[in-house]
């Protein structure tokens, strides 16, 4: 646009106001001056012809001087007429330019839009939002050129509406040249009459609306955080406002009560709505003194609690959280409570049963002692009883075979004697292990805690094996390496030994091979020696391994009843081997053999101690 058009059009924006004919008034005084100097033109004439005519006789003088008093008067009028149109127009101007005033200071622009020419008026508050930096007239062109390309489409159609129908309302965005955009509000109305069915003149207001704009967006990009905020809190939320009308919600709500999204439309009634989450409750729980929402529990057994507050512009927020986790904890608790009550009735009936079986057991121990005493005194005497006449059995008898004497004459003589003197021993032996298991059980028989070599263990306990297992045509293997001395009972040891040899050699057919072995190992209990007999004998089945190891227990197969044996030795072997803190284990399979093994600490630590103690006192 032209500098000099743009301050034309400011100069005249300056003295009128736009869509003002400004030349109405000047052309009145003009006017008026003319006819008023027509007039005393016309005074002077008449008076220069009355002087001449004042001569001619039969003119009487009022006759000439008339006409110039009624123009005299008309000129006064007319002064009178022109200084009041003067008057009024200053008034008309003053009142425009306080109207100027008044709209520019509201940052409101005026500007008339000529259809006919395709330019534009505007004002100084108009031309700086057009980025012209002040007031003038731009063709309707170059206006365009200012309108953002997204909106030119749309100001062409507002002004083709404005010229039918006379009114113009549009919303643009302008482009500055130093960068930046504004966006303004475009509202005018037609001026003047339809010309060919259309108008041709527009005039109107533009407003900048840029922070208004920006507060919008800013608003919408609020809204939308809020409804992702909303959307991600796992209860359901729903907002009404103060006519009871629905303003938004989260899906959640829709989930918990099945409502589809056309019905939870922005608006919807809340009685309506309302009258669709019921459908959904299966029971409804009254709120408890003291709290906010109300539960319910739902048609799928999903239990919520429904939470109202009401805002403060009158509206009311609903939220509904999930509360069956709780609910099934509290039903799980409740069902422990009762199963407590049930077992402290329950403790209480048992302790007084106890208290019932403890007299009982008081009464039964009595008795059990006063047995166990008997028992003790009647093995005493038994042992006492027995062992001297087996003594002297076994003695003479020992003689006899012998033949120390002489002989005894019929070789029959000397089979019986060593019938009678085998049975001995055996009964003697019989009579000790029962000696010793009543004392393990009544736990009175002391252990010697000393330090001893397996090896000599191993060897002494052999030598009396050896002459049995070379009868019986059994090959024995030893694999006994030096180890560690282990703190045990000489004797005790000996004894387990020798049990777990005579059952090998007792139950390995003739040809088969005994293994004694022994080695040294380290696992969480510490060091440890580990001594194991290995026969090829006829092995145990799985299910009698369990009744092994206890007092008079035997495998019953043709086998075992054909040998001499009482059931004493596993189970004694086993509490004089758990005496020493010690394991002792048997595996065995029908036809391949049997292996048992005990371990024990190389040191007895605390139990060693307390035994020295024991000993010394």
């Amino acid at each position: 646009m032209a500098r000099g058009a743009a301050g034309a059009a400011t100069r005249s924006t300056q003295r009128v106001g736009p869509g003002v004919d400004a030349r109405a008034p000047r052309w009145g005084r003009a006017t008026t001056l003319a006819i008023l100097a027509s007039l005393i033109i016309l005074a002077v004439q008449t008076g220069f012809t009355a002087i001449r005519m004042r001569e001619a006789p039969g003119v009487s003088p009022s006759v000439l001087f008339t006409p110039m008093v009624f123009a005299a008067i008309l000129a006064v009028l007319l002064v009178v007429q022109g200084l009041r149109a003067d008057g009024a127009a200053k008034a008309l101007a003053d009142s425009e330019e306080r109207f100027r005033l008044a709209v520019e200071a509201a940052r409101c622009g005026i500007w008339e839009w000529d259809l006919i020419s395709g330019e534009l008026f505007m004002s100084d508050i108009t031309g700086v939002m057009m980025g012209w930096g002040g007031g003038g007239i731009a063709p309707t062109q170059q206006v365009l050129e200012r309108v953002a390309p997204e909106h030119r489409d749309r100001v062409r159609q507002a002004l083709a509406a404005a010229a039918t129908h006379g009114a113009f309302d549009v919303s643009f965005r302008v482009s500055r040249p130093e960068g930046g955009a504004v966006w303004i509000d475009a509202r005018g109305q037609a001026l003047g009459d339809r010309s060919a069915g259309r108008f041709t003149r527009l005039v109107g207001v533009a407003l900048d609306v840029t922070e208004e704009r920006i507060a919008q967006v800013r608003a919408q990009a609020a809204e939308v955080r809020l409804q992702g905020a909303i959307e991600s809190v796992p209860e359901g939320f729903v907002l009404w406002d103060r006519q009871g009308r629905l303003v938004l919600c989260n899906q959640n709500f829709r989930r918990f009560f099945g409502l589809e999204p056309r019905i939870l439309k922005p608006g919807a009634s809340r009685q309506s709505v309302e009258r669709l989450m019921r459908l959904a409750f299966r029971q409804e729980a009254p709120a408890a003194l003291g709290e906010e929402g109300r539960e319910v529990e739902l048609s799928d057994g999903r239990w919520i609690t429904i939470a109202e507050r009401r805002t403060a512009d009158g509206g009311f927020v609903v939220t509904c959280v999930d509360v069956t986790a709780l609910k099934q904890q509290e039903e799980a608790r409740r069902l422990n409570e009762e199963q407590l009550q049930r077992a402290v009735v329950n403790l209480e009936r048992s302790r007084e049963e106890a208290a019932e079986l403890a007299q009982k057991y008081a009464a039964e121990k009595v008795r059990a002692e006063s047995a166990n005493r008997a028992k003790s005194e009647f093995l005493a005497n038994m042992s006492h009883e027995l062992r001297t006449p087996l003594n002297a059995i076994n003695g003479f008898s020992e003689m006899m075979v012998a033949e120390m004497y002489g002989p005894l004459g019929d070789p029959h003589y000397a089979s019986y004697v060593q019938d009678i003197l085998n049975s001995g021993q055996h009964l003697l032996a019989l009579i000790n292990d029962v000696l010793d298991m009543s004392k393990i059980e009544a736990g009175k028989l002391n252990l010697r805690f000393e330090p001893l070599r397996v090896d000599d263990l191993a060897e002494d306990t052999l030598r009396l094996i050896k002459n049995r297992a070379e009868t019986a045509g059994l090959n024995v293997v030893v694999d006994v390496p030096e180890l560690p001395e282990v703190e045990g009972d000489y004797r005790a040891l000996k004894q387990v030994l020798l049990n777990l040899l005579s059952n090998a050699v007792k139950f390995t057919p003739r040809g088969g091979q005994i293994t004694l072995a022994a080695e040294g190992r380290r696992d969480s209990l510490g060091e440890r020696v580990k001594v194991s007999v290995k026969d090829t004998g006829i092995g145990i089945a799985a299910h009698d391994l369990t009744r092994l190891a206890k007092p008079f227990e035997q495998i019953e197969s043709q086998q075992s009843k054909t040998q001499q044996g009482t059931g004493l030795g596993l189970a004694l072997s086993k509490s004089l081997i758990e005496m020493h803190g010690g394991v002792l284990e048997i595996e065995s399979q029908p036809g391949m053999g049997t292996t048992v093994s005990f371990s024990l600490p190389v040191r007895q630590g605390r139990l060693f101690e307390d035994d020295r103690r024991v000993a010394a006192a």
